[in-house]
């Protein structure tokens, strides 16, 4: 079977196009934080897209304009900065920004044969609430499709042997099947098709980000080849 990889990170960039830069004004400061952007993450995808020869697809905006990893109709896909823009407005945001990564997203699942392996990439906060998370790496998959859980074991078995100082939590900090692009794609393709999974980091990470960018790439190799 045939595999082909897809890198994307939806929450890469923390621009704010000119068309909308009022809509933060007084608030600039918010658009640096984790609110505003996954740091790091774009880096990262960057270099597994140039290592394995993947297509990426990256955000161009901050998720506070509207959010590229959330359905149609989620409640959350606009912030309150962008909540109160008139109908018109978020349909310019959708058509301009949302529905293109979707609709490539999807051709490609549509177009490519054989088995194909969705990485996300997305970074958190070492610390929330005052509480420092006790993960390093996490990646995140549904539990209920067998084959994309054995592939993030086995993923998540080969990360802690070549990183042993460093703590794989497999669904952690967050769910795998929280609303996202991958889970929206989940119920129309068997995970025989579709292995679809997002690979989190720890943002106290970002200046180790070339050591795990250079490790990532053969470890999903060998463990796509081991699950062919």
């Amino acid at each position: 079977m045939t595999i082909s990889c897809l890198i994307t990170a939806e929450h890469a960039s923390n621009q704010v196009p000119e068309r909308w830069r009022h809509l933060f004004r007084g608030h600039e400061e918010v658009l640096e934080s984790h609110r505003g952007w996954d740091r790091g993450s774009l880096e990262l995808a960057q270099a597994l897209a140039r290592s394995l020869h993947a297509p990426l697809l990256a955000g161009r905006i901050t998720r506070l304009l509207i959010d590229l990893n959330r359905s149609a109709g989620h409640p959350r896909r606009f912030s309150a900065f962008s909540l109160g823009l008139a109908a018109s407005e978020q349909a310019e945001l959708i058509e301009t920004y949302w529905r293109p990564h979707w609709d490539r997203y999807s051709n490609y699942l549509n177009t490519q044969a054989g088995r194909i392996i969705h990485l996300a990439c997305h970074s958190f906060t070492p610390v929330l609430d005052g509480k420092p998370r006790a993960t390093d790496i996490g990646l995140l998959f549904d539990p209920a499709r067998p084959d994309e859980a054995g592939f993030c074991h086995d993923l998540g078995a080969q990360l802690r042997q070549a990183l042993p100082d460093l703590r794989v939590h497999m669904n952690q900090p967050y769910r795998g099947i929280s609303n996202g692009l991958g889970q929206q794609h989940r119920p129309h393709y068997s995970d025989e098709r579709l292995i679809t999974f997002e690979r989190e980091i720890n943002q106290r990470l970002l200046g180790s980000l070339s050591r795990i960018a250079d490790l990532l790439p053969e470890l999903l190799r060998a463990t796509a080849a081991g699950r062919s």
